[in-house]
């Protein structure tokens, strides 16, 4: 996801990461996402996710990138 054209789009748009456009799209959603981090960078970029908002157009984008696919393990398959 972090690599497709919309998301690279609305990061470029916002001054942001493809990771921080994606967090706040689910934000804006209601959804409750736990990021990964592997660094303190990765961490603060993270949290830098409540200074900007994300436009309808950008939403309706985002949401249009479904294609009813997963894009990581099944919850059943986790260790």
């Amino acid at each position: 996801m972090l690599a497709d054209p919309v998301i690279q789009a609305c990061a470029a748009e916002h001054g942001r990461t493809p990771a921080q456009i994606i967090l706040r799209w689910h934000m804006q959603l209601g959804n409750i996402a736990i990021p990964k981090a592997s660094s303190e960078a990765r961490i603060r970029e993270n949290l830098d996710v409540f200074g900007f908002e994300l436009s309808p157009r950008d939403l309706a984008a985002i949401n249009a990138l479904d294609r009813g696919q997963r894009t990581g393990s099944h919850p059943d398959n986790v260790n």
